[in-house]
């Protein structure tokens, strides 16, 4: 699933191919992809127009129009923004076309995202419960540790959570988690002040890490350092990338979980040792 890191390599590819070139044309291959639109009014809004500025919030994708509003994109599961000159990509949902080479599609195999258009981005978030953006620079260590409560769900369900904070999905979570030091089926109840704050700081490191190098969840991650868990994880007998350790799965939330279980920590077990 496409997660922070991979919403601003598209963000990048849509600012480098999409920014300040008029639309010429807007071909809809699937109406099903569209948020509360039709294809003919959805094209009828975008044909002439121009995007100005892009904005990433989480794992959406904003566009502003010279006209007003914004064009929206959100990934889903399969999503993506692929830039082309001839041939469409495969599984093109919506292709954005403009007078020369290149074009724009945003792609999607299983089809669980959107494209559409938004009046007002806050107004959009703030109706769709999504949180604050992980890498706003607002936020603070201060902010997260009141943030994540007293819940009684694991650390890892709380951190995929976008009404709490909005960008991290399933493999960028076990990414935090594993350079964190810290389990993903702790409860967010066990975790103290310092725990809380490590764990913060350890989160907008490797998410802007990520974001530098041009990674991604599932894409371009031989990018990562070497001693970077999304490196190894998913593939057959994966060893630790630290201490060699074979790793070890979890299901958590209905989703896959990979940790180390000798470089990552449960709190509980060393209160219960000390």
């Amino acid at each position: 699933m496409p997660e922070l890191p991979d919403v601003a390599v598209f963000a990048r590819i849509l600012e480098q191919h999409g920014l300040a070139r008029p639309i010429a044309a807007v071909a809809v291959h699937d109406a099903r992809i569209l948020a509360d639109i039709t294809p003919e009014a959805f094209a009828a809004a975008l044909e002439g127009d121009q995007l100005q500025q892009v904005r990433r919030h989480g794992k959406h994708l904003f566009a502003a129009r010279a006209r007003g509003g914004f064009l929206h994109f959100h990934f889903g599961m399969t999503g993506a923004l692929e830039p082309f000159e001839a041939s469409e990509p495969p599984y093109s949902r919506v292709v954005l076309h403009f007078p020369e080479p290149c074009h724009l599609a945003y792609v999607n195999v299983r089809m669980l995202g959107e494209v559409g258009l938004v009046a007002d981005v806050a107004a959009f978030l703030e109706a769709h419960g999504i949180g604050p953006d992980a890498l706003d620079p607002a936020l603070t260590p201060a902010w997260f540790v009141a943030a994540l409560g007293r819940s009684r769900r694991s650390i890892k369900a709380a951190l995929m959570d976008q009404g709490l904070i909005a960008g991290l999905g399933n493999v960028y979570t076990d990414e935090v988690l594993f350079q964190a030091g810290l389990r993903p089926d702790v409860p967010v109840t066990a975790l103290d002040r310092s725990w809380r704050e490590r764990l913060f700081v350890t989160l907008r490191a490797v998410l802007a890490e990520a974001v530098r190098r041009g990674a991604a969840s599932e894409r371009f991650t031989e990018r990562l350092p070497e001693d970077w868990l999304t490196r190894v994880r998913g593939r057959k007998d994966a060893r630790c990338p630290r201490c060699g350790t074979t790793l070890a799965t979890l299901r958590i939330g209905g989703r896959t979980s990979w940790y180390c279980p000798r470089c990552q920590q449960d709190p509980r077990q060393e209160k219960a040792a000390g």
